[in-house]
């Protein structure tokens, strides 16, 4: 007979995968439901991280796939000579640590921007998992094909102009929003512009420009703790006319 403190664990692991409402965007995703119920039994349920909170650090052992539960994150680096850049943001639903995969030490830091729940499939499980639900690995190989074709997006981004930079960002941040079931109008500022022009490659003076320009054409409205945007197609065309030579 199962003690009753070990079910009522799997219950509440059960709830993360089975029950959770990004199942469709996290690693559940078409698995079956003896799939799901065996990952459960695996995947642990981090505590509360609060704005400023490291997931983990650049030069860190790896210890496993995280799936961010609620909250966002940032991804740092630092070069040689100590300069900082941001390589990447991180919505609820999306997996971060696949950068500590190849030399088993974390090639970025993980930085939570507000309060953040996150949970986690252990290092150690990883490859009896993946052969006990074969489909795991699947899903795990899209979702790393998936940060890699963000990542060439970013490149191809960083090759624009400045206006077709950060119409860029707030049209892939609207997307990514909606796919989650959030208002793809309304991007929450848990970043600042200094941090938005460090991922771009622009000043903080080039992004409040910018911003102040879209505001101005009434395609977007920023407030204190958020962008409104009004008018996504213009934001489209701004790219494809950068697209297009225009």
């Amino acid at each position: 007979m199962t003690p009753p403190a070990t079910h009522e664990i799997k219950t509440k692991l059960q709830v993360t995968c089975q029950n959770c409402n990004l199942s469709d965007l996290c690693i559940p995703r078409g698995l079956s439901h003896k799939d799901v119920e065996r990952i459960s039994d695996i995947v642990t349920r981090r505590k509360v991280l609060q704005k400023g909170d490291f997931l983990y650090r650049q030069g860190d052992k790896f210890r496993g796939i995280l799936a961010i539960k609620a909250g966002t994150a940032k991804m740092l680096s630092l070069d040689y000579d100590g300069n900082e850049y941001i390589t990447g943001y991180f919505l609820p639903g999306e997996l971060l640590g696949f950068d500590g995969l190849a030399n088993e030490r974390h090639a970025c830091s993980a930085l939570a921007l507000e309060t953040l729940t996150y949970c986690e499939i252990p290092a150690e499980q990883i490859d009896k998992l993946c052969l006990e639900v074969p489909n795991l690995l699947r899903e795990l190989f899209r979702h790393v094909g998936r940060t890699l074709t963000t990542e060439t997006d970013h490149f191809m981004l960083s090759q624009r102009g400045a206006e077709e930079r950060v119409a860029g960002f707030l049209v892939d941040l609207s997307d990514r929003l909606s796919r989650r079931g959030f208002s793809g109008a309304e991007i929450k500022l848990t970043f600042s512009r200094h941090d938005i022009g460090k991922y771009l490659g622009l000043t903080l003076e080039t992004v409040s420009r910018i911003l102040k320009t879209f505001e101005a054409m009434r395609i977007i409205t920023v407030n204190a703790k958020s962008i409104q945007i009004h008018d996504k197609d213009r934001l489209r065309d701004i790219l494809a006319s950068a697209n297009n030579g225009e």
